[in-house]
């Protein structure tokens, strides 16, 4: 069982609740004596290497890979800079979808800067790749592709493997943020065809500050970090150890049990959309089709998220907003502009993303408190 934040959670794409089955293997190395640099040779030092490789063995068994072809990181944001910024060939071209994670645009925004080619890719309304790129006449040769699997802002999926396939006959290779999919959705990396995957623990009930970059034997990476032979020097520095025995023992669990339990988190949050959309004013962006179930984004185009999201965090509910903030100054979100959502409703984007603990009766109470806080703010300015 996942343990609880308190109040109603409804943020599980920022972060979620460390599973008890986690926690209990943690604690039991927490209090194991003999446990060494894994570097070192000696006896304690050999455990934490032993404990690091069984780490590694559980998930890339969980992945259908080879273990040697996994680094361990401290998340997913080091995971795509070292593939994005890794490359050896620093003008390869880079080209990434329009609603990337900003680890995944910071990242290629440097690239460019530094002369690579390529570019941001369409997106339609719905956050899916466009069909039309493949009639633009766009040259993907010896280019790296990244496309995230699952939104987080929206919970779009990716048609990962449609696109892997097309940009592998153009001669692109393939790397996709699976931070959201990774332990939430059961296909293994080799279904989804891609050369190179970024995996995170803290979205999918594991501990934060640990995630993975699998990349197939064959691809070459220049280490952003310098330092010692730790990860065949592809993440050098001394390894995050209990992080690690954290993100193995989630990867053991997800093996034996699936912890989304899709069928049921679909009738709630299909249940949760319409009473959502029964509030006047709301739009629900996030789509229908090709959606995971968790996510539901929702626009109340007169009103600020910000404001909406204070009262909800009064009421004892936790979401967020569609819009991310920078050095004190609000921007729209790239991901709604990106599908065509007027700049207007974009700063009343509102994104809820449950949890398997939430119940339909918590649900309910959002609705309801969520559908006075509106009414209260309009009618302040009437």
């Amino acid at each position: 069982m996942m343990q609880q934040f308190g109040s109603i959670y409804l943020d599980h794409n920022a972060t979620t609740p460390l599973h008890s089955e986690v926690a209990r293997v943690l604690r039991q190395h927490l209090e194991e004596p003999l446990v060494g640099n894994p570097s070192s040779l000696h006896r304690p030092g050999r455990r934490g290497r032993a404990l690091i490789e069984e780490a590694r063995e559980e998930l890339s068994l969980l992945l259908g890979v080879d273990p040697s072809e996994l680094y361990f990181t401290s998340g997913g944001t080091e995971s795509n800079n070292a593939m994005l910024l890794g490359i050896a060939e620093s003008d390869q071209p880079l080209w990434i979808s329009a609603t990337e994670h900003p680890s995944v645009r910071e990242a290629a925004k440097k690239r460019w800067a530094q002369g690579a080619p390529g570019g941001e890719l369409p997106v339609t309304e719905s956050g899916l790749l466009d069909m039309k790129i493949r009639s633009y006449g766009w040259d993907f040769d010896g280019a790296l592709v990244s496309l995230q699997w699952i939104n987080n802002e929206t919970g779009t999926i990716q048609l990962l493997r449609d696109w892997v396939d097309w940009f592998h006959q153009q001669g692109a290779v393939v790397h996709t943020d699976g931070a959201q999919g990774f332990f939430r959705l059961p296909d293994k990396v080799p279904e989804l065809g891609v050369d190179a995957a970024t995996i995170t623990a803290h979205k999918s009930f594991g501990p934060t500050g640990v995630g993975a970059l699998w990349v197939r034997r064959g691809l070459v990476l220049d280490p952003i970090l310098r330092g010692g032979p730790q990860e065949r020097k592809v993440r050098p520095g001394t390894e995050n150890l209990l992080a690690i025995v954290g993100i193995g023992a989630l990867a053991e669990l997800c093996q034996r049990e699936s912890l989304w339990k899709l069928s049921e988190l679909s009738r709630k949050a299909e249940e949760f959309r319409t009473r959502l959309s029964s509030i006047p004013g709301l739009r629900v962006i996030s789509p229908i089709d090709d959606h995971y179930p968790n996510c539901i984004s929702v626009a109340l185009g007169d009103l600020v998220a910000e404001t909406i999201l204070v009262r909800l965090d009064l009421e004892g509910i936790a979401a967020s907003s569609g819009s991310a903030c920078s050095s004190g100054a609000r921007e729209p979100s790239h991901v709604l502009a990106a599908m065509g959502v007027p700049e207007a409703e974009i700063q009343g984007a509102l994104r809820f993303s449950l949890g398997p603990q939430n119940s339909e009766a918590e649900l309910s109470f959002v609705v309801d408190r969520l559908r006075a806080i509106v009414e209260e703010l309009r009618g302040r300015r009437e």
